[in-house]
């Protein structure tokens, strides 16, 4: 399916075009306006309302909140180091808005006095949520407090936007003596990483590079220098930054009366205590630690077939980071899944139009292709959506990696959606795609596929929950352990053979992805599992034990190599500085547990589709989009769930899924099929 043109529907365009010093203009006159609103509505005389008070103060932390999104967004993915700065600082002006709006003890007091007692549930929930937060700031602290409080909010946002740039701007590489260092990768690598006049090579440590060399790069010295420098991402830069980092938080916890920083970011989760975290990961380790152990067992005895002496597994062995070298060699020998052969298939825009026509099956959701707009970077794709005609929301793929953009993958938001103001905008920002190919032939790798897919849950997320009536219950106000669980949920159509089967196509040759390729992949699918959960499961531990005690004399190294070696032992070289370029420290904290919790909820999000025996059952689809999807934060999440399992969450979806991928992975000769979940056409 190819993107139609795009409708005409009532979307603001955005200002990337803005120069440095008019973007600055612009944030200090939409900051100076909502204070004075503010100012305004603290003032009024009259008693406060639903339509009078309310409604004005969402508009005004509405317009903030735009603010800070757009400046994210622009320092995230500017070409330009000045607008960056720019949107940098933008982003800091709506933070600190929002810190002083948090502890303003007056508004709180008219919040409070509001009359919701012919209010529905969302404008009830809404008020709640936002009190709630008011509170959690320390909005009734005393004076002297609210504005240290202030203070110290204002610098972590500084703190951890150093950071993240520290990360975006410090590349790192490695220079390789010939061609020949890049024996094993895909012909399409190798034509793109052309030798300079002196025959060298260089490789960086952006995905397009580091993602192939890890699966197949037959020359462990060159995986083994990837890695390293892959690993130590700004540093040194970051250290000091992150040390910093956790000095402020801790303070913060402190001043609000909580033991460490960990209580109080868990708090307005669903898992609501670290308590609760540490037994909820103890309980997934002990289910994934027997297969991660026998999946190693197996790689270290593929390896010693090459390497008859090796005495263990290094972390540029097998599926640590990603595609590993020893795994993608089992799956190749021993489930005929040569994934160099796999990514003939997937050239990127066959496997986006893919993607566009299963969310119209799945959702009545349209993409239509808009070339009007003046956006950040030649490489960007701008798509306006509607779902049943009606204007949905616009969405933006930013696919390309270059200087200064943000390195990682991520759904980023652009613009609230609220019901009769603006509808939503977001952007997904990867860096799946070779600068060097041209974008819509450019092959992808399976694993950048399914994070392509993962990414899409995201934005089909915040474009379908971006029409209610309040700030406070869109989908960027849900708990922060279930916004995952979407994206994780999405992923599963990547992995679908029949899903694969509709676009996976050789462009050159005009063939479809075989058959028997999609049954072995099925058949292979299982290999790794527990070794890449189990390692989620220990960066959980790691970001948990870095924010739950006090900072003094901690070192956030030697806290990730430890707890990484408890599970895989000698995986993390002491010269390794991983936490220098781990973004997610700033963004989610405490609570990187978010991932495998939500994996837990996903596994049990598709009990409804194979209960059908199909992933594009339409009464399923259009329930899920109803009940899970569309409310955004209308509801508490655990209401979410219940409203559409019917019951509450259940574990055991997970246990089966580990249990499948155990039986899975078995070399075929000593495997039985798991019992049949029906077709998934």
């Amino acid at each position: 399916m190819t993107a139609e043109p795009s409708p005409s529907a009532s979307l603001e365009r955005l200002p990337w075009s803005l120069p440095a010093a008019e973007l600055r203009q612009r944030s200090e006159t939409i900051d100076r306006e909502g204070r004075a609103l503010l100012a305004a509505l603290r003032d009024e005389p009259s008693p406060p309302t639903v339509d009078r008070f309310l409604r004005d103060l969402d508009r005004v932390l509405l317009t903030i909140r735009d603010l800070g999104n757009h400046g994210t967004f622009v320092f995230a993915v500017h070409p330009e180091a000045a607008t960056r700065t720019a949107g940098r600082e933008a982003s800091e002006t709506a933070d600190r808005f929002f810190n002083e709006f948090r502890v303003d003890a007056a508004l709180y007091r008219k919040i409070r006095s509001i009359d919701l007692g012919a209010a529905d549930a969302p404008t009830r929930f809404a008020v709640e949520k936002m009190l709630r937060e008011m509170r959690r700031a320390g909005v009734e602290k005393e004076a002297a407090d609210r504005t240290r409080l202030v203070a110290i909010n204002n610098e972590i946002d500084r703190v951890a936007n150093q950071y993240n740039e520290n990360i975006a701007t410090h590349e790192r590489g490695v220079e390789l003596a010939s061609v020949a260092d890049l024996a094993g990768l895909p012909a399409d690598f190798v034509a793109a990483h052309a030798p300079d006049a002196s025959g060298r090579v260089r490789l960086t440590t952006r995905y397009p590079d580091f993602q192939p060399v890890m699966a197949y790069a037959d020359r462990a010295e060159v995986r083994r220098r990837l890695l390293f420098e892959f690993m130590n991402r700004a540093h040194p830069e970051n250290a000091p930054v992150l040390d910093r980092l956790l000095a402020l938080r801790f303070e913060l916890a402190e001043l609000l009366g909580y033991p460490e920083y960990a209580s109080y970011a868990i708090e307005d989760k669903m898992l609501e205590r670290p308590a609760a975290v540490r037994e909820f990961l103890d309980r997934v380790a002990s289910v994934l630690e027997g297969p991660a152990r026998s999946e190693t067992e197996r790689f270290l005895a593929r390896k010693r077939r090459q390497e008859p002496g090796a005495a263990r597994l290094e972390a540029w062995d097998a599926g640590f980071y990603g595609d590993g070298y020893y795994d993608t060699k089992l799956r190749e020998e021993e489930f005929g899944v040569d994934s160099k052969r796999l990514r003939a298939y997937l050239p990127y825009g066959p496997v986006r139009d893919g993607l566009f026509a299963l969310c119209e099956e799945l959702f009545a959701i349209r993409f239509h292709r808009n070339r009007t707009l003046e956006l950040w970077h030649p490489s960007v794709e701008a798509y306006d959506v509607t779902r049943e005609g009606a204007p949905l929301g616009r969405c933006y793929l930013d696919l390309v990696p270059r200087e200064g953009k943000y390195s990682h993958a991520a759904c980023f938001g652009v613009r609230e959606g609220i019901a009769g103001r603006a509808l939503p905008q977001n952007a997904l920002v990867c860096n799946f795609l070779d600068p060097t190919q041209p974008a819509e032939t450019a092959r992808m790798q399976y694993s950048d596929v399914v994070t392509f897919f993962h990414e899409f849950g995201h934005l089909l997320h915040a474009l379908l929950a971006g029409h209610g009536r309040w700030l406070y219950t869109t989908q960027s106000y849900i708990e922060w352990d279930f916004v995952e669980a979407p994206s994780e949920l999405f992923e599963e159509w990547a992995r679908d053979p029949a899903t694969l089967a509709r676009f996976a196509r050789d462009p050159d040759t005009g063939e479809a992805i075989p058959a028997e390729l999609l049954a072995r992949m099925r058949a292979a699918d299982g290999l790794g599992r527990s070794v890449r959960w189990l390692r989620q499961t220990a960066l959980a531990m790691i970001s948990l034990r870095l924010y739950d005690r006090r900072p003094d004399g901690l070192d956030p190294t030697a806290t990730f190599r430890e707890v990484i070696d408890r599970y895989f032992p000698g995986r993390t070289d002491p010269a390794y500085h991983p936490t220098a370029a781990w973004g997610h420290l700033t963004g989610y904290s405490a609570f990187y547990y978010t991932y495998v919790w939500s994996l837990v909820i996903a596994r049990d999000l598709l009990s409804p589709f194979e209960a059908k025996g199909s992933l594009t059952d339409p009464a399923v689809a259009t329930r899920y989009a109803e009940e899970i999807l569309a409310p955004g934060s209308e509801r508490p999440a655990r209401e979410l769930l219940r409203a559409y399992l019917g019951r509450d969450l259940d574990f055991g979806a997970f246990e089966r899924w580990i249990r499948e991928g155990e039986e899975l992975s078995r070399p075929p000769s000593g495997r039985t099929e798991p019992a049949a979940r029906g077709s998934r056409a």
